[in-house]
């Protein structure tokens, strides 16, 4: 196996495979190329993506509307940022 695994297959035979390298810890994600990928990632989305959720592997909703949010970080600017940033310049 390399770094750049290729997945071949049904939209069920993809969703399976990712799953598995996950659940094996052979994986905490991937990287799809859009540009490497012939006709970019519509399928992907459209077809394997509604796999993941109904295995439970992908989620259906963001916590909030920010990336921070999405991560449990607290808001940029707050007194709890403000805290952790002096802390990790010292």
């Amino acid at each position: 196996m390399t770094g750049r695994q290729s997945f071949v297959g049904s939209a069920a035979t993809i969703a399976e495979t990712l799953d598995d390298f996950v659940q094996a810890d052979a994986s905490d994600g991937f990287i799809l190329v859009p540009h490497v990928t012939p006709g970019g990632l519509g399928r992907f989305v459209d077809e394997v993506v509604p796999l993941l959720q109904e295995r439970g592997v992908h989620r259906t909703a963001y916590a909030g509307t920010t990336l921070r949010e999405h991560l449990g970080l607290a808001p940029a600017g707050s007194a709890a940022g403000a805290t952790a940033r002096s802390e990790a310049a010292s």
